[in-house]
């Protein structure tokens, strides 16, 4: 199945990024949320993304402007996605909500349409209940920024047919995406698993007085995050250990010890979100940049990251 006509179901952050790297690709792109005042912010983010790729020599001259006349707005769901190939829905991680919108997207979309969530914790079995074809449904979990970080988690459901995976996948190459199929099902799928273990313990040493939150920003940044792009848990254990053998019997009694004092909540008490906020509020870059210029910072960043690492990865 070639893919031609793509669809971006809700227009928030995550939306109008795909929407960006969509249209670089030479793809048509309709970009859909529930008002006008919506979609008009998401096309000015477009636009700056487009403007930023171009500035930084990601696309050449004049690229913004042709990949922003690919990408065209409406508040029509069901004449959006009935001339869609593929859907990329955007719409809030909530369970009831995204069945809700599979339900329409079903109803309204063509028999061989991908309808795929850029969900980031949600299980597709559940939300393919919704269905009527829950074999072209799957989850498509992106990183964010979508238009810069090449990763995407693809998660069948159970009903999720190998057709349906195989097409995404080949779709996700094909725009310059590096995608992992999961074996099977889990919240949070790999990176947010990640994710959440590591934000309790920085929560947890802020919360017990260890450090600020810039400090174990400090901490992650000029130490594990230097190493993380090119080294994942896996391959670091392997070296550090001269051998993962070694690794696993060398520093499983110090992991050990370093578990046993690790906070094992399930939700985060709420003095302890409060001296969290406190603490990052008082972070030098929170009071001196707005979150918009923070973000464009990382952008910065990330592109001079990119370019050093990619497109062949020494490892992977």
């Amino acid at each position: 199945m070639e893919i031609k006509k793509v669809v971006c179901v809700g227009a928030g952050v995550i939306g109008y990024s795909w929407a960006t790297l969509f249209s670089t690709r030479g793809l048509e792109v309709i970009l859909q949320d529930l008002s006008r005042d919506i979609l008009e912010k998401a096309m000015e983010h477009a636009k700056s993304n487009l403007n930023f790729l171009e500035k930084n020599s990601l696309l050449e001259k004049g690229g913004a402007e042709a990949a922003l006349k690919k990408i065209k707005t409406t508040v029509n769901l069901a004449k959006a996605v009935g001339q869609a190939d593929y859907v990329q829905e955007n719409v809030p991680d909530n369970i009831n909500l995204k069945k809700r919108v599979f339900k329409e997207m079903d109803t309204f979309a063509g028999r061989q349409t991908v309808l795929a969530s850029s969900s980031s914790g949600l299980l597709m079995t559940e939300i393919q209940k919704a269905t009527r074809r829950p074999e072209r449904c799957v989850l498509v979990h992106p990183m964010l920024p979508p238009h810069l970080l090449p990763l995407v988690e693809i998660v069948g459901g159970e009903k999720t047919s190998r057709e349906t995976i195989k097409t995404t996948r080949d779709f996700m190459i094909k725009i310059g995406k590096a995608p992992i199929i999961l074996n099977k099902e889990v919240p949070g799928y790999i990176v947010n698993r990640l994710n959440a273990a590591l934000w309790r313990e920085a929560v947890s040493l802020v919360a017990n007085g260890v450090a600020s939150a810039e400090e174990v920003d400090r901490a992650f940044c000029m130490g594990i995050g230097l190493r993380n792009p090119i080294f994942g848990p896996f391959l670091r254990a392997h070296v550090a250990g001269r051998g993962i053998e070694l690794f696993l019997e060398k520093y499983d009694q110090s992991y050990s010890n370093r578990w046993k004092t690790m906070e094992t909540w399930t939700s985060t008490p709420d003095s302890v979100a409060k001296m969290v906020i406190k603490s990052v509020n008082k972070m030098k870059v929170v009071r001196t940049r707005t979150l918009e210029k923070i973000e464009r910072l990382r952008d910065e960043k990330l592109v001079e990251i990119l370019r050093l690492i990619l497109p062949k990865h020494p490892f992977y």
